[in-house]
């Protein structure tokens, strides 16, 4: 045997498949197969096979080529990590703490309580974690409810005040808003059922309320941030808007500004009964509003708006 021979492993049993009981050349189970076929291997100097043989063609080794149709270059790739397309960027660890938004569902619990979020009075109450980043979604508080848009227009309309004065627009002709000023709220049991609701459920420090009407879809709110993420003295103060829809379902939205010139918009369609809410980052980092709906159709939404203070 020569000593070329000595140092050659032996093709047909690298692919398994060598049956001489004499073979002239090496057999040995510790070689690295990728990297005696390949000349490197993906696991470099970590790979638990060895690295001491490289594969020589030549006269002497010409007995042993099989009868292998060549590798498709696509096949002879997935041996070469350096080769493969990944659609992995990077498998550093994403932070926590740098995401820009972290949206929580929460489900009431009306049947089984668990210890310790009940109230004096017996009721459920919300007893998460939130964090300054978070939208809350919540859609079934007024789950089985009588409160009802026609039940919320018709006391409204027949509180004593004219139309003319108690509706006016907001910053413009977007939509109605009820004049806070005028003395309608005494007369709205419904109104003051929804808020002592949510104050009782998230207790809520509730510090303003705002009674919106969308008469029909072609009504939207513009994207906008909250006063206390622009007034100092109303984040004292504020640091959760949570908002209520009856009605027509409509499509509530965040929108923030990207460095290069774009917007990035999300939307959370708002059934009859659904709640969402925010905390302070969320109105700092993203703008928020009300989606216009087209085609226009005659479908008309309310949505009641607590501004105030939780505990997060």
């Amino acid at each position: 045997m020569s000593k070329q021979q000595q140092n050659t492993l032996c093709k047909k049993f690298m692919y398994k498949n060598c049956n001489r009981e004499e073979c002239k050349f090496v057999h040995d189970d510790s070689a690295c197969f990728y990297f005696w076929k390949n000349g490197s291997c993906k696991f470099d100097k970590e790979c638990k096979k060895s690295h001491n043989y490289k594969k020589i063609v030549n006269e002497t080794n010409k007995e042993d080529t099989l009868d292998i149709k060549p590798k498709s270059k696509k096949n002879k790739d997935k041996y070469n990590k350096n080769k493969r397309i990944k659609n992995t960027e990077s498998f550093v660890p994403i932070d926590k703490n740098t995401i820009d938004m972290r949206i929580v569902l929460h489900t009431v619990q009306f049947d089984t309580l668990q210890a310790g979020s009940k109230g004096d009075d017996g009721k459920s109450k919300f007893n998460e974690k939130l964090t300054d980043k978070d939208v809350l979604l919540v859609p079934d508080l007024f789950k089985n409810s009588d409160i009802t848009y026609d039940k919320l227009l018709f006391e409204i309309q027949n509180s004593g005040i004219p139309k003319n004065e108690l509706f006016k627009l907001w910053h413009g002709d977007s939509h109605i808003i009820a004049d806070d000023k005028l003395d309608w709220k005494t007369k709205c049991p419904t109104f003051n059922k929804v808020i002592s609701k949510i104050k009782d459920y998230f207790n809520l420090d509730i510090k303003a309320t705002r009674f919106n009407w969308y008469k029909d879809t072609s009504q939207f709110k513009p994207m906008h941030f909250d006063s206390s993420a622009v007034k100092p003295h109303m984040a004292k103060i504020q640091n959760f808007t949570l908002a209520v829809s009856f009605g027509a379902t409509r499509d509530a939205a965040f929108e923030k500004s990207n460095k290069d010139g774009s917007k990035t918009i999300i939307s959370l369609p708002q059934p009859n009964g659904h709640i969402y809410a925010f905390c302070k980052d969320t109105n700092i980092n993203w703008r928020h509003g009300i989606l216009q709906d087209i085609p226009t159709r005659n479908e008309g939404r309310i949505s009641i708006i607590c501004w105030g203070w939780i505990n997060l």
